[in-house]
């Protein structure tokens, strides 16, 4: 498995506090199957803000440290950037994209996405980035509503969502509009976004569910196949289910297709 999302670098936002705590963490984390993961430190100017040689001296040390301790787990640098008029400057002076890629892990208000989201998102677009909508079911708006969230892949945003919110750790609400991006297709990754406060099982939880309500297959794309895309710096398809319903005896069913 490979996690996307993650505060996991010690001591530089509101995840992990001291890195006996970081090196505990990846130590569940490759326990249970995660190769490699990207530690998204927060990025929001005016608060999460710092120099990337700040960011890199830490991640140096965590990664001097793992190998110290025998730890096989791959570090891949990268950011959750808070979109902002002018933020996409930062991301090209600061190369605050997922290691050395094209993809770049955005976030914005919880409250609803703002109505000029997609006008700070779009200067991204055309200087060649591929952004990717962290925790988007926990959105308000895309909670009120869901195919907002297809929506916004049809102009070429990827959507992530965070394996505690198909647990429930968020609420009924969060979780049901979890479980609908990922039974219609409209998310491509599911990652912890963990801020090491609880031990780490979330995502491997998240994938058995996955696999259990509907097959492996989807598991593996979200959980392994799209991730891995990204260090190669591959495309990866905004769309690949076709979900057909029909109703036969009161009973609904229905059939997925996966592509790519």
């Amino acid at each position: 498995m490979i996690d996307i999302h993650s505060h996991i670098l010690p001591n530089i936002d509101d995840g992990s506090d001291n890195i006996e705590k970081s090196v505990e963490q990846l130590r569940l984390m490759e326990a249970g199957g995660v190769r490699e993961v990207y530690l998204t430190s927060h990025y929001f100017r005016g608060h999460y803000h710092y120099p990337r040689n700040e960011y890199d001296a830490k991640l140096s040390e965590l990664r001097q440290i793992t190998e110290q301790e025998g730890l096989k787990i791959k570090l891949h640098s990268g950011f959750e950037v808070f979109i902002q008029p002018g933020i996409v400057e930062d991301i090209k002076e600061k190369n605050l994209t997922l290691g050395d890629s094209k993809y770049v892990l955005i976030e914005s208000e919880l409250n609803g996405l703002p109505t000029d989201f997609y006008q700070n998102v779009y200067p991204l677009l055309r200087a060649g980035y591929k952004p990717i909508l962290a925790h988007a079911e926990r959105y308000v708006s895309i909670m009120k509503r869901p195919t907002k969230a297809r929506e916004l892949t049809d102009r070429d945003i990827y959507i992530q969502t965070n394996a505690g919110s198909l647990l429930g750790h968020y609420g009924d609400k969060v979780r049901h509009t979890a479980w609908t991006l990922v039974d219609n297709g409209w998310t491509h990754f599911i990652a912890s976004d963990d801020h090491v406060r609880t031990n780490y099982q979330a995502l491997f939880e998240a994938g058995n569910l996955i696999e259990a309500r509907i097959d492996s297959r989807t598991r593996d794309l979200l959980c392994k196949s799209f991730p891995a895309a990204i260090a190669t710096n591959d495309r990866i398809p905004y769309s690949y289910v076709i979900v057909q319903r029909s109703h036969h005896h009161k009973h609904k069913s229905w059939l997925r297709s996966l592509f790519g």
